[in-house]
Parts: C-alpha cells; sequence; structure tokens
C-alpha cells in the first residue's frame, strides 16, 4: 500500500547518521550498503519506563531490567498494598491496556477476590490505512509452540468479501484465524481491513468467553458487513466437522433421533 502511494522502502539496520547534501536534511546509512537522504528523520524506537529516581526499593518495590515495576498477575509490587499498572510495568505499551488495568489494580485493592490484571491476550490496532489489529499468537509463534500439525490458519481475502467490494476498498487485505487443529479454539487473529480496529474486538471476545471458531457459525452477522466474513471463515470449520460426524448424524437420523 505504501509503494503504491509513491513511498520508497529501504530495508535494513540504520548504520549511521550524517548531514544531508549541502548539510540540509539526513543522510542515513542501512547495512544493505544503501544510504537514504530525507528533510526529515523519525526515531519509532519505543519507550522505557522512568521509575529510576523514584527510590522505589525503600518501600520494598523492584524494577526489572528495563526500569520496570515488577508486579505479580494481581498487578501488586513487592510493597503491601501497592499497585502498578499500565506502562510503568514494562508490559505491553497500549492505552486501553493501562486503562483496563488501572481497574483491575483499583479493584484488587479495595476488594476481595483478586481478578488478574496481566493478560497475552492485549488487542491492538495500527491505524493505517487500511488498519491492521492483531492479538494473541501469530501463525508462526502458535506454530513454534505447537508443532504445525496442531495448528490451523483459516484466511480470507479482502478483496472477497463483499463490503468491500461494494466500498471500493477491496484493495490488499485480509482476515486471517489462528486456531488449534481439532478444537477450532482460537489463539490469535490478525486483521488488515478498513474497520480491522473493530472486528478484533469480537475475536477479543471470543477468546474471553472460550468460544471456539467453529460456534462463531451459528453467531448472525448481518449482511453485507466487514464482520460477516468472521461467520463464513467459522463456518468452513463447523461444516468439517459436520462431514466427520456424517456416519453418527446418519445412525442418530435412522433411529428417529
Amino acid at each position: 500500500m505504501l509503494e503504491a502511494e509513491g513511498v520508497t522502502i529501504a530495508l535494513g539496520k540504520a548504520v549511521s547518521v550524517s548531514p544531508g547534501a549541502g548539510g540540509a536534511g539526513h543522510a542515513l546509512a542501512v547495512s544493505n550498503g544503501k544510504t537514504v537522504e530525507g528533510d526529515t528523520l523519525l526515531l519509532a524506537v519505543g519507550r522505557r519506563p522512568v521509575t529510576a529516581n523514584l527510590d522505589l526499593k525503600r518501600i520494598g518495590v523492584e524494577l526489572g531490567p528495563t526500569g520496570g515495576i515488577k508486579v505479580d498477575a494481581q498487578l501488586r509490587t513487592g510493597a503491601k498494598g501497592v499497585c502498578a499498572a499500565g506502562d510503568c510495568t514494562g508490559d505491553q505499551q497500549f492505552t486501553h491496556y493501562a486503562g483496563f488495568q488501572g481497574g483491575i489494580a483499583a479493584r484488587n485493592l479495595l476488594l476481595p477476590l483478586t481478578s488478574d490484571g496481566t493478560s497475552s491476550r492485549v488487542p491492538g490496532c495500527t491505524f493505517t490505512s487500511p488498519e491492521v489489529a492483531h492479538i494473541g499468537m501469530t501463525k508462526k509463534a502458535a506454530v513454534a509452540k505447537l508443532g504445525g500439525e496442531n495448528v490451523r490458519v483459516v484466511t480470507r481475502q479482502l478483496k472477497n468479501v463483499d463490503r468491500a467490494i461494494c466500498a471500493g476498498t477491496g484493495g490488499p487485505g485480509f482476515y486471517q484465524i489462528v486456531t488449534k487443529a481439532g478444537s477450532g479454539e482460537i489463539l490469535g487473529a490478525t486483521i488488515m481491513a478498513p474497520p480491522a480496529g473493530e472486528l478484533i474486538g469480537e475475536i477479543a471476545l471470543a477468546m474471553h468467553t472460550k468460544l471456539k471458531l467453529p460456534d462463531l457459525t451459528l453467531v448472525m452477522h448481518a449482511y453485507p458487513t466487514y464482520s460477516m466474513p468472521l461467520q463464513v471463515m467459522a463456518s468452513e470449520l463447523y461444516y468439517e466437522k459436520l462431514k466427520k460426524s456424517a456416519p453418527l448424524l446418519a445412525l442418530l437420523k435412522r433411529i428417529g433421533l
């Protein structure tokens, strides 16, 4: 998409930066031997918690190697009655995750029966055009953990989505859901589509409630919508299970069940 809009992409590791031709702008040397020049240099190198000068050790709060405040699953620190939430813990840096953790931390401090405030199932979205949203494990991560034979990936291209065709947005994009082979348990998903940030919420809900992908077949979606492909993709696994159960279903039918 970027290249189609006239952006030149130079892949490689930045080696050094120097003034551009005539002292204007910047010249970036890349590990592939090329030099890229431009007027402005944007550094997107992430961020670290600023906790070094808070003297937290005095009250028993420990820090991790990157300066993040160490917490347990309930967001409790090593100091009694002190919790930490959000970016200061060094966990995934999302505004919605920090807000979620803040609410859980307050609940755990004020009420009995604590709740977990950390999660590996945090939805995220990059608001490019189209948007790119994700949650849970990628195909690569799932295969590395479970083995290729135990992972089933269902994919649908955006160009085959009726709503995208109607709206004229059926360019590059896709829906990809990673599941456990056999059970259909959802392990993760990546969506590249105009409303990907909205769509990933349905997958997050399904994962939170332990709803398996084939079960989404029976959840009616409006047509034509960008969410309809989720039901269609689920039906692929649903009808595969029906085919495998065909002999049993035929027997039940013969005996009147």
